[in-house]
């Protein structure tokens, strides 16, 4: 009731179309804020989406968003491109560039980089579904969007130009990658090689003897609709071919049958979109998710941004028989949810890394699509990818969305590893729920620190801030005491070493305390301060050689030490104090993390 209530204590000053047109007034920006989009209330605010028109017609690719916060504060987004002298000009008919548009699809073969797993095939019929006119780059286009029916179902946009007819640009829009009664069904959870701990698996040719029984677990199958089919609030398996149907509703095969992909899609999906309303999450793609579970013989998945459905393949692995994959591809449709739409560039390359994060944090476990990659890696660990790679923002950056993605999914790994799987996920979709296509890394970092501002009150700040900064997203003010691993996920019982830098204290004594319990903690005299680590495991920090001493003069030394790494599965925690007469502390620095990982 309380929650239903929450909105009517915020009392807009101006409205969001006042904000709207505000922003292009103040940047000077040519054009007519239209309304798009009402996307209602995450946590932390009320979001709206404005196309911005020139002469008419929308700019492609270019919105503004509006954030109504619950504090009565607000922020709009949006792109400051420069559209003074330009000129609508129309030569032929819309029946001409769908004609123009279809002609130029009738033999491409190669596909660009879709959001999936990889690249996909693009043969198949096209049909033409919508057409309309907008600006791109200056120029105004047609913008033909085309059903493909083929090796899967999917959407793509070919931009003709309105004078020429020449083909501007062409769009996958795949992004590859009442209810009461229960049921039960048999799963992998999340898939055979991580419950197993057995990279040796293979899929031989999708037998059953390939995965030993004890990898099937009997789980409860929430909210089905008590038809016999696999449907429910927040998943249906209607758009696939010879779908299951049980009137017992006990969905219960092995992995050849196909019907298993089914039960395994439903399962995962309904099973995260649950937890994401149990975490706060109430608006975040609450929604009947659909899925075709082996619509495509390749090697590939999609979300598809036409008609937001999954597409699972059955190349190789069959996709949708590892949850990793399934909610790899449910993060796109999440991401494309809260945010209101999915960019190209870094903020494509944002959801690949969103949607192995998700994968990853849900399943605990920073390696995504073990079971999946077993037909396509050489091992002797299998993965897809990883989320706790060395990589760095902006240096490490290629432009290709699946790389890109892993620095992304780093940094949220990252910051998942200080402060545990809730509070990380609750406040990385709160964050990406304020964000916008256009949105960038760096710009992203800072929506997190936004979102943990308005939900937290600052509790978890400084251990985001670690995080981003040691991702390079974001950069500590220069006088920041920084203290950081040179690896998250070390081997269980390795070194671990850290780099501490605390300018302006050199010949300072430092002390390094571990622990398993982030937060916030006021200690008393002589310290008189707050930190951000528990005191549980101080007696390990003090018995480690390198953890304390005499800085030398530029304030720089790397500490190294064993200590049990993973275990429980919890992480380790670490701050630095710089500690002044009296034992009293002058600074502190940012904490850390590590947790358990294998190399």
């Amino acid at each position: 009731m309380f929650s239903l209530l929450i909105p009517l204590l915020f009392v807009p000053q101006q409205s969001a179309q006042e904000l709207a047109d505000a922003y292009l007034a103040v940047h000077h920006l040519q054009g007519n804020a239209v309304f798009q989009k009402d996307q209602g209330w995450s946590q932390t605010a009320q979001r709206t989406l404005f196309d911005r028109q020139v002469q008419g017609y929308p700019i492609r690719d270019e919105v503004i968003k509006v954030l109504q916060f619950r504090d009565g504060s607000t922020q709009v987004i949006g792109v400051e491109s420069n559209y003074t002298d330009v000129y609508a000009t129309v030569s032929f008919s819309i029946e001409t560039a769908e004609a123009l548009a279809l002609a130029a699809r009738a033999d491409v073969m190669d596909p660009p980089p879709a959001m999936g797993k990889g690249n996909l095939p693009m043969e198949g019929v096209r049909t033409p579904v919508q057409t309309r006119l907008v600006w791109q780059d200056r120029q105004l286009v047609y913008e033909v969007r085309l059903h493909v029916d083929g090796d899967g179902r999917w959407h793509e946009d070919v931009l003709v130009d309105a004078a020429t007819g020449a083909i501007a640009d062409i769009d996958d829009l795949r992004i590859a990658c009442c209810w009461s009664v229960n049921g039960t069904g048999d799963v992998f959870d999340p898939n055979p090689v991580q419950t197993s701990d057995n990279h040796n698996l293979k899929d031989q040719s999708d037998s059953n003897s390939a995965v030993p029984s004890s990898e099937y677990f009997t789980r409860t199958l929430q909210g089905l609709d008590g038809t016999g089919y696999l449907q429910g609030p927040y998943c249906s398996t209607s758009p696939t071919s010879g779908r299951a149907q049980e009137s017992s509703l006990v969905f219960q095969y092995q992995r050849n049958n196909n019907d298993f992909e089914e039960v395994m899609s439903y399962y995962h999906i309904d099973e995260f979109q649950r937890y994401l309303q149990a975490i706060g999450q109430m608006n975040a793609s609450n929604r009947q998710q659909l899925v075709d579970v082996n619509g495509s013989s390749s090697d590939n998945s999609w979300f598809d941004t036409g008609n937001r459905r999954i597409t699972y393949g059955y190349g190789g692995v069959d996709d949708a028989e590892d949850a990793d994959i399934i909610v790899h591809e449910y993060g796109h449709a999440l991401h494309y949810d809260v945010q209101g739409s999915i960019g190209g560039s870094q903020n494509g390359a944002m959801s690949e890394g969103y949607g192995d994060y998700f994968a990853a944090s849900f399943y605990d476990d920073a390696l995504v699509g073990e079971w999946d990659a077993v037909s396509y890696t050489g091992g002797p660990y299998h993965y897809l990818r990883r989320v706790d790679e060395n990589l760095y923002y902006p240096n490490n950056l290629n432009n290709q969305v699946h790389h890109d993605g892993q620095i992304w999914s780093a940094g949220l790994w990252d910051f998942r590893a200080a402060v545990g799987r809730e509070v990380a996920d609750n406040i990385i979709v709160e964050g990406m729920s304020l964000m916008s296509r256009n949105t960038k890394m760096d710009a992203a970092a800072n929506f997190l620190l936004t979102a943990e501002q308005q939900l937290y009150g600052g509790k978890w700040k400084p251990y985001l801030e670690w995080a981003m900064d040691r991702r390079g997203f974001i950069s500590l003010n220069s006088n920041t005491v920084v203290l950081s691993p040179q690896d998250t996920t070390p081997i269980s019982g390795s070194t671990v070493k850290l780099d501490l830098n605390a300018p302006g204290h050199g010949g300072a004594v430092y002390q390094t305390v571990v622990s398993r319990r982030p937060g916030e903690y006021t200690l008393g005299a002589p310290y008189n301060a707050t930190v951000n680590v528990g005191l549980d495991l101080l007696n390990i920090s003090l018995n480690l050689p390198g953890f304390g001493g005499v800085l030398p003069a530029n304030g720089q030394v790397t500490m190294s030490g064993s200590i049990p790494v993973g275990n429980t599965g919890m992480p380790f925690v670490f701050q630095t104090a710089i500690l002044g007469a009296g034992s009293s502390i002058v600074a502190v620095s940012t904490p850390c993390a590590v947790r358990e990982g294998i190399h």
